[in-house]
């Protein structure tokens, strides 16, 4: 072999061996990851562990939302798309568990998340897939929480519903969450989401030829959510549900706080829906008129009515007006070429504050509200009772609307007239509230000015239990105004109740005080009778109880329910009889 034909050879096989050495160093360094990833899939399994969401109680411990484990059937298709019994697999499932799959769909599929076939709803179905195991290559058993509402309907707006994330949700929380992970999305659930969550866990299994596992390789345990113990108290719950649900009305809220902290005790938005099957039901409740979904506890906003007069009596207290002044009702008010009726339209005679509220007498303020007060007074007193404030809270509220001679000439481009005036003397015209708004009104006045902070969340634990953040009681609003001012106007409301407006919420068990309120709907609703639902009235009655020494402020919204005192005052008296008659009372 001459020298030019070995230099050659030994060329070529240099050339040879950096083919061999870039080859490797491709499949091993460069695309090693993979190639490990694919031999992997034949017998390592990365199973996603989903940890429970943590618990909601009510101020007794009692649970109102937990979760439940549920055993379902998962497909591991990226297993199978490297298996030539896919269709025999596909068929066995049918057989055995009556899941119809499609071929096409599944080996054409792309995704890297197991496909969840069924739940297996008992041990006789769960032992059926492990005596048949070696049908089903790919098929595995996981174990997937699902949320339970022990009280349903009752608790809906207040608790919430889960359901499972989107894609936005997945790229907020990253790897606390997964594809099968409950995440929160209405009320408690929604707002608390963060802390409710966990953080999901993994493992990694061997398995045999026939999925059935083998071993163990690693482990990372599951990280359960916090526990949201709120200031509700179920049992006043359920009798404020259970009372508007026999009242026959069609829809409406409740909303009772302690008036000594401002804790919420009740949050009842009528009609509900059960948040178990929200998502079966989702299209009936969407189409329904009455909009089951929508909370009109705190986003439902509506004409204040005369429920705004104890806060416009005490305007007129602290501006000078004598509570033994009086006003001479004829049953309307003119004003220029316009005239103003009272509800009473054969008039009250003479009457001063106590008598105006009592009897709820809109000419006493509609003269007072137009010559003493005018609209900017009313508004700077109504804010101070949380009129159109932004009022702090757990949950996300709307705020109500007092209008304003600026408002209108700049939005609806009119000059504010003097009727705009004596609308919103009695809390009609423009003026939007919430029962939110009311209720808080009707607070300052029980406690001398004193607005707390309403507070729906009480405590946050950990999964040991353990504390780890507990609400402290705090002042949201002071009135400052005098205290013969507010015991006038208790007083009146007290009247209210045992021969007033509201004699339907009197009661022999309970001293209960209130206003009603009859929100016009229409300019027909109050001359005819029988009209149609959607014409009537909105009907208000906010109080509190006992008179003298106040625990519960309760509100009381019924919407298209016709007059206050008909509607809105049994409704509350009901409530709170039943919750001095169970003792309830007495552990607040």
């Amino acid at each position: 072999m001459n020298r030019r034909r070995f230099l050659f050879l030994i060329f070529l096989g240099f050339i040879a061996y950096f083919v061999v050495i870039a080859r490797l160093f491709y499949l091993q360094i460069v695309r090693g990851k993979h190639y490990k990833e694919l031999a992997q899939r034949n017998y390592v399994r990365r199973r996603v562990i989903y940890p429970q969401r943590g618990d909601i109680l009510d101020r007794n411990g009692e649970r109102l939302a937990y979760d439940v484990p549920r055993y379902m059937l998962l497909l591991d298709h990226q297993k199978l798309q490297y298996s030539a019994d896919l269709k025999d697999v596909i068929e066995n499932l049918k057989d055995l568990f009556g899941v119809e799959l499609d071929y096409e769909s599944i080996r054409k599929r792309k995704a890297i998340e197991p496909i969840i076939l069924t739940e297996l709803k008992s041990q006789e179905d769960i032992d059926k897939f492990y005596n048949h195991s070696y049908k089903l290559p790919g098929v595995f058993i996981n174990i997937l929480p699902t949320r339970y509402y022990p009280y349903g309907d009752m608790c809906a707006h207040t608790v919430g519903y889960v359901s499972y994330p989107d894609e936005s949700l997945l790229k907020k929380y990253g790897s606390r969450i997964g594809p099968q992970s409950l995440v929160g999305m209405f009320a408690i659930e929604r707002a608390f989401d963060d802390d409710l969550l966990g953080r999901i866990g993994t493992e990694e299994v061997m398995v045999n030829a026939v999925g059935r596992i083998t071993g163990k390789l690693g482990y990372t345990e599951p990280e359960k959510g916090k526990t949201i113990v709120t200031t509700i108290d179920v049992r006043v719950q359920k009798i404020a549900y259970e009372v508007f649900r026999e009242s026959g009305h069609k829809a409406g809220g409740v909303l009772i706080l302690d008036a000594r902290t401002g804790e919420v005790l009740c949050l009842l938005s009528y009609p509900t829906f059960d948040p178990n099957n929200i998502s079966q039901l989702w299209q009936q409740y969407n189409e329904d008129k009455l909009r089951p979904l929508f909370n009109r506890v705190t986003h439902a906003k509506y004409p204040p009515a005369s429920v705004i007069k104890p806060a416009l009596g005490m305007a007129l207290l602290e501006k000078g007006v004598s509570s033994r002044e009086s006003v001479l009702c004829r049953g309307s008010f003119e004003l220029g070429n316009r005239e103003f009726f009272c509800w009473h339209r054969s008039g009250h005679g003479w009457v001063n504050l106590h008598e105006a509220i009592k009897d709820s007498c809109d000419v006493y303020f509609y003269q007072n509200g137009y010559y003493k007060l005018g609209p900017r007074e009313m508004e700077r007193f109504l804010r101070q009772f949380s009129y159109g404030e932004k009022i702090p809270f757990d949950l996300p509220l709307s705020s109500g609307f007092i209008p304003t001679p600026e408002w209108k000439r700049n939005r609806l481009r009119e000059p504010w007239y003097g009727g705009d005036t004596v609308n919103m003397s009695i809390g009609q015209g423009f003026m939007k509230s919430t029962l939110f708004e009311q209720t808080l009104m009707m607070m300052a006045i029980a406690n001398n000015g004193v607005i707390y902070r309403p507070l729906l969340i009480k405590e946050k634990r950990d999964a040991q239990g353990n504390v780890i953040w507990r609400a402290t009681k705090s002042v949201y609003k002071l009135v400052r105004a005098k205290p013969e001012h507010f015991a006038m106007v208790r007083e009146a409301l007290r009247d209210v109740v045992r021969a007033g407006t509201a004699t339907t919420a009197n009661s022999k068990i309970v001293e209960i005080a209130g206003k009603t309120g009859t929100a016009q709907v229409s300019a027909i609703s109050a001359r005819r009778k029988h009209l149609p639902y959607h014409l009537r009235d909105h009907a208000w009655f906010v109080g509190f109880a006992p008179y003298r020494d106040p625990i519960f402020v309760i509100g009381v919204l019924v919407e298209h329910g016709g007059s206050g005192g008909s509607a809105a005052a049994p409704i509350a008296r009901k409530i709170l009889e039943r919750i001095y008659m169970e003792g309830i009372h007495k552990e607040l």
